[in-house]
C-alpha cells in the first residue's frame, strides 16, 4: 500500500484556523513554547505520534486518518449536501444545496 506525503503541519495550521483557535492558547495546551510552535508544529512535514495524538484531541479531529489509503483527499475538500425547509407562518419552502468544505472556506452550491 502506498500512502501519499501529507503535510502534517500545514494541515494542523488549517485545522487551526478553521476552529478559530488562537497559535499561542494551542501551544500553551501542548506545552509547547510560544515562539517555538510555527517551527515545533506548523512548519513540519511530520510530527512525533504522540504528538498527533495530543494535537488530535485539542483539535477534535482524528489526524490519524489523513494516513489512511484513500483518506488523504478528504480533508482538502468535502461535500455535505441538504435539504432546507424554511417555514414562515402559512408558507413552506424547500430547498435543496450543497456546501463545499475545504481549504478555509465554505462554499454554496
Amino acid at each position: 500500500m502506498k500512502i501519499e506525503d501529507v503535510n502534517l503541519g500545514k494541515v494542523i495550521l488549517n485545522l487551526l484556523e478553521e476552529k478559530g483557535i488562537n497559535k499561542g492558547q494551542f501551544a500553551d495546551t501542548l506545552g509547547i513554547k510560544r515562539q517555538n510552535i510555527n517551527r515545533d508544529v506548523f512548519e513540519k512535514m511530520s510530527l512525533d505520534t504522540s504528538l498527533v495524538s495530543r494535537i488530535s484531541e485539542v483539535l477534535d479531529y482524528n489526524l490519524f486518518v489523513l494516513f489512511v489509503k484513500g483518506n488523504q483527499n478528504d480533508y482538502s475538500k468535502k461535500e455535505v449536501k441538504a435539504r432546507i425547509i424554511i417555514e414562515m407562518g402559512a408558507e413552506k419552502q424547500e430547498k435543496s444545496a450543497t456546501f463545499i468544505f475545504g481549504e478555509n472556506k465554505v462554499e454554496l452550491k
